[in-house]
């Protein structure tokens, strides 16, 4: 298990600490905010057509071919990155590492929630959130340093060596991603007859709508922080502070989950980091903001986690790839829209209606976890 945190921890950190080199990149070309926020949308392009196809290839063909194919898109995205810093460049990393995504990750939460025994799927999956913390830390805070000293093009190049240790790892330990899973009841495999599951429908929706909100964080914090002066490396550091919490909620949550159920933490923890949005626009102050993504990361770090049991546990026997493909195709319907909503809503009216409107989301989430 400590194996597959650490090759997600190093492609999950190529995948978030790209984001940042991106953003910052295309703001330094001078974009604008809405150019900015259609290349973070082409982030979820890939995995929108590809989620539920690539669960299903998890659950015929295994997990080993489309964790490769991931982390070959991720290096050659980062490549990509290297040798054409341009606006066209960034298009084509964003569209590359969204494909990335979508292969490796379906298949590594699917492969977490059948290694081992039934008893230890909660573990696992605090586990591999808490290996996502340190991505979360790592990627912007090495990207933000990695900026300032040697420029966009060598960050890229940077974190492209970094894809040549889960690749090596795949390549030469098959055993790693060998799992026995149940086959599917039947031959009809329909997507749109998973969604007529009450509250499989219900959990997808939230899992959305929570990845939206932490979108709009990892999105938007970096135009928010350039535009009041802030270096890069700074910025590094305010996004470092939200994984550091997230990582501080994830190591607790076992037992939080033991002493509350799944809807009174989301409900809780949904309404804090709420609370954190609405006074962040309020400040451009770096100390104020590192507090502000400290409590943000405190209330968002749960979500993910408590989803990927959740869905495992709802999903028919044989589909659980399925399930989670679904579920990261909704996710990924946000990563389009919020971009493109928060990029337009930045230009025309300012950070605060885009901070505000995420506070509003949370609140939907917490009233939806609570039915």
């Amino acid at each position: 298990m400590y194996l597959l945190i650490m090759i997600s921890i190093a492609i999950h950190s190529c995948y978030i600490g790209s984001k940042v080199v991106v953003s910052l990149l295309a703001l330094d070309l001078g974009a604008s905010q809405v150019v900015v926020g259609t290349i973070a949308a082409c982030y979820a392009i890939m995995p929108l057509a590809l989620g539920i196809y690539s669960g299903r290839l998890a659950d015929t063909i295994g997990m080993r071919w489309p964790m490769l194919i991931g982390a070959f898109c991720t290096g050659a995205a980062l490549v990509t990155g290297w040798l054409w810093p341009t606006l066209p460049g960034l298009f084509v990393v964003s569209l590359l590492m969204g494909a990335s995504f979508v292969f490796f990750n379906v298949s590594i939460q699917n492969l977490t929630g059948a290694f081992g025994r039934p008893e230890d799927r909660a573990r696992n999956f605090s586990l591999l959130s808490i290996g996502y913390s340190f991505s979360t830390f790592i990627g912007p805070t090495f990207a933000g340093f990695s900026i300032d000293y040697s420029g966009h093009a060598a960050t890229f190049g940077f974190f492209a060596l970094l894809t040549l240790l889960p690749i090596g790892i795949l390549i030469f330990n098959r055993s790693l991603t060998e799992v026995s899973v149940p086959a599917a009841a039947g031959k009809e495999r329909s997507a749109l007859a998973l969604l007529r599951d009450p509250p499989l429908q219900r959990l997808i929706i939230i899992s959305g709508l929570t990845v939206a909100a932490n979108d709009l964080y990892a999105f938007y914090l970096p135009i928010y922080g350039h535009e009041a002066g802030h270096s890069a490396s700074t910025i590094g550091l305010i996004l470092g502070s939200y994984a550091l919490a997230a990582f501080l909620t994830r190591f607790a949550l076992p037992v939080l989950m033991r002493r509350l159920r799944a809807d009174q933490v989301m409900v809780a923890f949904m309404l804090i980091a709420a609370s954190a949005f609405v006074f962040l626009p309020m400040t451009q102050q770096a100390t104020s903001l590192m507090a502000l993504s400290f409590v943000i990361g405190l209330g968002l770090g749960c979500a993910q986690p408590v989803m990927m049991s959740l869905c495992y546990e709802k999903s028919p026997a044989g589909r659980t790839g399925e399930v989670t493909g679904l579920r990261l195709t909704a996710n990924n319907v946000a990563r389009v829209v919020v971009p493109l909503l928060s990029g337009a809503l930045g230009a025309g009216l300012g950070a605060a209606p885009v901070f505000w409107f995420n506070a509003m989301n949370l609140l939907a989430v917490s009233y939806l976890s609570r039915k």
